[in-house]
């Protein structure tokens, strides 16, 4: 009998996880809905403002397709990469932003970005539609319904979807190296580092987005080494969680952020009114501020 309650343990702990997934979404949501209509809808439609109702709208629905377990689940697969792709162009404008409209920095970004899409085109092809190895299954164990996510790889298509992620993973490591590139330079020419200020440092971190972009590289190391690793048993939860719930939150939460650092920093510097119609204009998504003269925080664009 044992060996019959362990599946049906797991299966009955995978469909409370997804549960637990699809509230955590849409909390998200609902916990942030107040800064969406300050710094989104009470600003006019613009490029930046599209792109967080994809990232937004699109992304919970898509995960919540995804943690539910749901029939859907080629569309859940697909949707997943789009806002990824859609997350990433979100990043590159704002490191583009951040070294002043450089168009050397979005040059390389867009010379490691473009085969991130065209690798992810291939394993969608490949691995999640023309060889039928993944899809959910109903169960029905006991008396009670479950519902399973299955992923039949064998080790060399395991060993595929790593290999074609390589340049997704490179690309993330590059917009971590940029923007802390970009703080490191900001500190220094502000002689930030001379004392130790924390509170400052803290600041700086937050509005350069830092966090966003070190939470980003950890979610693609979690996706894309997984299928090919052997972990521990808990990771079979942890792992799932992670990036089933965070890639659809990061992005809204970056756009808000840098808006909200955006006006922070207007008001502390005394160029409210200026910023503040620059930030509000239709025809302007990016503002970007000079370095040195933005705060006492030190430089940067802000998108």
């Amino acid at each position: 009998m044992a060996n019959i309650e362990s599946p049906i343990q797991s299966l009955y702990n995978e469909n409370c996880l997804s549960l637990v997934m699809a509230t955590v979404l849409v909390y998200d949501y609902l916990l942030t809905i107040g800064q969406e209509v300050e710094y989104i809808w009470q600003r006019p439609m613009s490029p930046m403002s599209f792109l967080y109702y994809v990232v937004r709208y699109l992304g919970l629905f898509v995960g919540i397709v995804v943690a539910l377990c749901t029939g859907f689940y080629t569309f859940g697969n697909v949707g997943f990469y789009v806002i990824t792709w859609v997350s990433a162009m979100i990043m590159v404008l704002r490191v583009f932003a951040m070294y002043n409209q450089s168009k050397i920095i979005l040059g390389v970004l867009l010379l490691f970005f473009v085969p991130t899409i065209v690798a992810t085109i291939v394993i969608i092809a490949i691995l999640f539609n023309i060889t039928h190895t993944s899809g959910v299954i109903a169960l029905d164990l006991l008396g009670t319904n479950y519902c399973a996510q299955v992923l039949s790889w064998s080790r060399g298509q395991s060993l595929l979807f790593v290999y074609l992620n390589i340049p997704r993973v490179g690309f993330d490591v590059l917009l971590v190296v940029l923007a802390v590139g970009r703080l490191v330079k900001d500190a220094v020419d502000n002689r930030v580092l001379d004392k130790w200020q924390p509170n400052v440092y803290l600041r700086m971190l937050a509005r350069d987005s830092i966090i966003y972009f070190l939470l980003n590289l950890a979610i693609t190391m979690f996706t894309f080494i997984g299928p090919a690793a052997t972990f521990p048993n808990w990771y079979q939860y942890v792992a799932p969680f992670i990036t089933d719930t965070v890639p659809y939150m990061l992005a809204p939460h970056l756009i808000i952020s840098f808006r909200y650092h955006a006006k922070a920093d207007a008001i502390h510097s005394g160029f409210a009114s200026h910023l503040g119609t620059s930030l509000g204009a239709g025809e302007q998504e990016m503002c970007f501020a000079t370095p040195s003269t933005t705060s006492s925080m030190g430089g940067g664009g802000v998108v």
